[in-house]
């Protein structure tokens, strides 16, 4: 028999690369009974970080948790395309990039605000309801989209020749694929993104997380308990 889980609040999920944002909200489900269970922010299989689960009463406060600022961290590699706009996806060309590694600070900082941002293909965005990557794997036309977005800041972490780590601060909403696409086109190569970890949501940091593993190891319903940030003790984000 499950455990009934009648505390309401956030768990903070370190989600691993493979698996869907759903595949942990059925994995908790398996384990236990919740009144309410879901996610402030979807990452894709081939993202890892924070996850925000939200717990019960914690539902509630989901669209309001999806409108706070996130951070991600990715590295862009150079020289490829794929249809993805990421290393799964089927690779389109090949070119040796031939930009200097000053270009790609003076055009990061080009990036630093608002801009129209193209809705990548493969995509839950919908259009007369239908999800766009449903619609890109049925090789179906679409019309390009572009949508409003905006970067707090940009941080190289990391570099070589062939690849560049940054640290994105950005607003909800925000395509990091189609950001590795586009600065790497504005660079006058061609590129994408690989290693895609959110690493902030808000107030809530990747440091205070829970391994997703470790979600296979709880034996006890107060395993879950002691790790639930609760949304009445003062300890959630305003």
């Amino acid at each position: 028999m499950k455990h009934i889980f009648t505390p309401s609040g956030w768990l903070l999920i370190n989600k691993p690369e493979g698996i869907e944002s759903f595949g942990v909200i059925r994995e908790l489900k398996f384990r236990y009974k919740f009144s309410k269970i879901g996610f402030a922010g979807t990452l894709d299989p081939l993202a890892s970080g924070l996850l925000l689960i939200a717990i019960n009463k914690a539902t509630k406060l989901i669209s309001k948790m999806h409108l706070k600022n996130k951070t991600y961290q990715v590295r862009i590699f150079f020289g490829a395309e794929t249809k993805t706009q990421d290393i799964e996806g089927r690779y389109i060309n090949y070119q040796h990039p031939s930009h200097t590694k000053d270009k790609r600070l003076e055009i990061l900082k080009k990036f630093i605000g608002t801009y129209q941002q193209k809705i990548p293909i493969f995509s839950a965005h919908k259009i007369k309801g239908k999800n766009f990557y449903e619609l890109a794997r049925k090789e179906e036309a679409q019309e390009e989209k572009y949508k409003q977005v905006n970067i707090d800041s940009l941080k190289i972490l990391k570099q070589s020749n062939n690849y560049l780590d940054v640290n994105i601060e950005c607003e909800t909403g925000f395509y990091v694929r189609s950001f590795a696409e586009e600065f790497s086109k504005s660079l006058g190569d061609m590129g994408m993104a690989m290693n895609i970890i959110r690493t902030k949501i808000g107030d809530f940091n990747l440091s205070d997380s829970l391994d997703f593993e470790n979600i296979l190891d709880f034996s006890h319903i107060n395993d879950l308990d002691s790790r639930i940030i609760t949304i009445y003790s003062g300890r959630h984000p305003g």
